[in-house]
């Protein structure tokens, strides 16, 4: 507590002024008036409810003084309302509310929006189970004018819901206002109180969530774990001193390993936070480690009960499985934090703010002198490459990899997507009555139309990309907006009907194997046959009862519960991620070709892959064929490295949005002005408290490596008419940068205060599309 604040507490009369943050994109903080009344129970770190404009919100006291700054009235300020009621005596559980600060400063996001990632569930009070609806006398008076001014904007929330309005929306405690209209509406029987309509809401949530929680463990076993890393790991558990450790191998030889890991944790009287990138995977190895440990195992969010709660608050070690969200589970004792799949790009946030979760747990490690382990079968290149972390990679005899053949397809005749060894392959594996997965990373019938007369294609208006063509449901759609359009009939350039789908997508090698399979039993997995509970629930329980033949499919075939191995796994077009517009593309390429031969036999079993692609020298191909991956990592990092691209360099992501097109090209161009000019002095490492990076120009950013980029048009920025652009700053020196970055933000805020147009951060972007 600032030594001012002992004083201003100590003199009669004297006033007290708290520095708070609120849950909005704004970095500043503002200055209210603590009352007298609450002087000894407002703390750095309490919650507390602040009017803000017209409403009232529930801030962050992040600091306390008895004096003003300067300018500023005390006539001008508004007193804090209330200490919020669903706190203990901090606010935020330990250590929580520096790991909010850390995360906006790591990630230049308003710290006020980062104190919504760590708000605890177990400080959350419970909301009332009712709705208030309005009556049909209540919508007579409102379309007579009879209602009073002051009840008037809560009165036409209520009437605009036909299901009613959440009585926990309304906030009954923070409002006075609201509670008097509540009670006036309800005496002139305005409104009346529903509990039918959340009731069935709620169980429709409760029905839901028993459907998507079905994933199977069964058929699945894992390795016993290798003995001498588990010495290793309990070590380092019991040292109680933050490490990392890299755990490189199949799901079956990592699942032994996070479960024991898990219960040594557990054994020290610390618990263990295991973090996944899909929901569905997160469920299956939640039910996993509950049949392999002794250990209470909770899902994050859906499963963390009372029970679970209150097992933290005793201390009782347990652990806790979720996706990215959960690294900000408060618990209060940490012996383990296990982040399986580190290299999947669900682990990164989308929205503001872009934190990572494997970063995060780094930070959390450090806080909490715990163990991180990053597991993978195919690990990032930036966990691969950094020194401090020790390394444990599984051991493999030759025979336990399944052949892959490689198919040059530019020796194909006529362009078809299988090759003459492919269908044979297929044929073999249909007649042996055996399974076989065909695996190609583009859904629709066809990556898009195009005219043969003049080379026109149907692009998306909004984003500028080219239309996917779906021929079952006779539409296009853009894979980055998801706006929808019917078939053109005729050209939109020359006016011709000699329309042509280009490329192949899952549904048009569905097509092709019925034709060339017409007895066949055939399943496709993909985002489009997956939309919805039902749909999906009933496809994968098909994929396990292995009631198919062929199972066609993208990415999603990877992201939840393992499959069991077939005989033979065919890779439609190998190659087709290489082609992005991404420096990432080779990795995520090499990373989903690993997963496909993954889901094959070993060779002495009769497991066989027919790898498909037209750049078989390619070091992806080469190292996918060798079971090598040393070489792909050998010589994708000297490619990063001779292109500046992390993780050699560092980048930051900027994109500037709008509704006028001028407007958003100005306020890019300005942005690139800001910073060069901020960058052209070294910033020092330290922000000051009000987030602002002090300026010593020393130092000219080309020197320090640095470079700004763009601005370029960006694609599938947003719906509704949104343009924006793409600015993009690369260097060598990450602190710098991220200072620079902040002061040029602060000044294009302060640029544009009406928000005219919309600035995003994304430090270490994962997806540059």
């Amino acid at each position: 507590m600032p030594t001012e604040f002992h004083h201003a507490i100590n003199r009669p009369n004297v006033p007290v002024f708290a520095n708070v943050i609120v849950p909005r994109h704004l970095t500043k903080t503002f200055t209210y008036l603590v009352p007298p009344a609450l002087v000894n129970r407002v703390v750095v770190g309490q919650r507390v409810v602040v009017p803000f404009g017209r409403t009232t919100l529930e801030g962050a006291v992040i600091g306390l003084t008895g004096d003003l700054p300067g300018g500023v009235n005390v006539s001008q300020l508004k007193a804090i309302a209330s200490v919020s009621d669903s706190d203990d005596l901090s606010g935020f559980p330990p250590g929580m509310f520096e790991l909010s600060r850390q995360v906006a400063e790591e990630y230049i996001a308003p710290w006020g929006q980062c104190l919504r990632l760590v708000s605890s569930p177990a400080s959350k009070v419970d909301r009332p189970k009712y709705c208030y609806m309005a009556t049909e006398e209540g919508r007579l008076a409102l379309a007579q004018g009879k209602c009073p001014e002051a009840h008037l904007p809560l009165f036409k929330r209520i009437a605009r819901r036909k299901s009613g309005l959440s009585a926990s929306t309304i906030q009954l405690s923070r409002r006075g206002s609201d509670r008097q209209a509540l009670t006036f509406l309800e005496a002139q029987q305005w409104i009346v109180r529903s509990e039918a309509a959340v009731s069935k809401r709620a169980s429709r949530a409760r029905e839901d969530m028993h459907e998507r929680e079905l994933p199977s463990c069964e058929g699945f076993s894992y390795l016993s774990p290798d003995s001498d890393v588990v010495r290793r790991i309990q070590a380092l558990i019991q040292a109680a001193q933050a490490a990392r450790v890299l755990i490189d191998g199949m799901l079956d030889y990592r699942l032994g390993l996070m479960a024991r890991a898990a219960q040594i944790a557990v054994e020290q009287g610390r618990s263990a936070l295991i973090i996944v990138g899909e929901v569905v995977r997160a469920q299956w190895l939640a039910q996993a480690l509950r049949e392999i440990t002794n250990c209470p195992v909770a899902l994050h969010p859906h499963r963390v009960s009372g029970a679970d709660v209150e097992l933290d608050r005793k201390g009782v070690p347990h652990i806790i499985v979720g996706t990215r969200s959960a690294i900000f589970y408060p618990l209060r004792s940490i012996g383990l934090i296990w982040v399986d799949g580190e290299d999947s790009s669900a682990l990164k946030e989308p929205q503001e703010p872009h934190y990572h979760a494997r970063e995060v747990a780094w930070m959390r490690a450090q806080q909490g002198a715990a163990l991180l382990v990053y597991g993978s079968a195919h690990p990032s290149l930036e966990v691969v490459n950094a020194g401090e972390i020790e390394r444990f990679s599984q051991k493999r005899e030759a025979n336990s990899f399944p052949s892959v053949d490689v198919v040059d397809m530019s020796r194909e005749y006529g362009g078809v997507p299988f090759s003459a060894t492919l269908v044979a392959a297929l044929r073999a594996t249909v007649a042996q009555q055996d399974r076989a997965i065909l695996f190609l990373n583009r859904r629709g019938y066809a990556g898009a139309l195009v005219c043969r007369d003049c080379g026109w294609v149907p692009r998306c208006p909004s984003c500028a990309v080219a239309f996917v063509y779906y021929r079952e449901s006779a539409r296009l759609a853009c894979r980055y907006c998801g706006r929808k359009e019917s078939l053109p009939e005729i050209c939109g350039a020359c006016g011709a009907s000699r329309l042509s789908p280009i490329g192949e997508g899952t549904e048009r090698i569905e097509q092709e194997v019925r034709r060339l399979f017409p007895g066949a039993r055939i399943l496709r997995i993909d985002r489009d046959t997956t939309r919805g509970v039902a749909p999906t629930r009933q496809l994968w329980q098909q994929v396990h009862a292995r009631t198919w033949d062929i199972l066609i499919g993208t990415q999603a075939l990877f992201q939840r519960e393992p499959i069991l191995p077939v005989g033979l796994v065919g890779i439609v077009h190998a190659d087709s991620g290489l082609h992005l517009p991404d420096f990432r593309a080779a990795e995520r390429t090499h990373q989903l070709l690993v997963d496909a031969v993954n889901v094959a036999r070993p060779a002495p079993a009769g497991g066989r892959v027919i790898l498909q692609t037209s750049l078989p020298m390619h070091h992806v191909m080469q190292a996918v064929a060798a079971h090598d991956p040393a070489r792909f990592y050998d010589e994708e990092i000297q490619a990063r490295r001779s292109l500046g691209y992390p993780p050699v360099q560092h980048l930051i992501y900027l994109t500037v949005s709008g509704k006028e097109r001028r407007l958003t090209e100005l306020a890019a161009q300005r942005w690139v002005s800001e910073l060069q000019k901020m960058l052209t002095g070294r910033l020092s490492a330290t922000p000051s408290g009000s987030g602002s990076a002090k300026l010593s120009f020393s130092a000219d950013p080309q020197s320090q490596g640095i470079v700004v980029l763009g601005p370029v048009a960006a694609t599938g920025v947003g719906s509704g008419g949104t343009l924006g652009w793409h600015i993009m700053v690369k260097g060598g020196d990450r602190t710098v940068m991220r200072n620079g970055v902040r002061c040029s933000l602060e000044a294009m805020e302060r640029a544009y205060p009406s928000r005219t147009c919309k600035f995003s951060v994304d430090v270490d972007p994962v997806d540059m599309g």
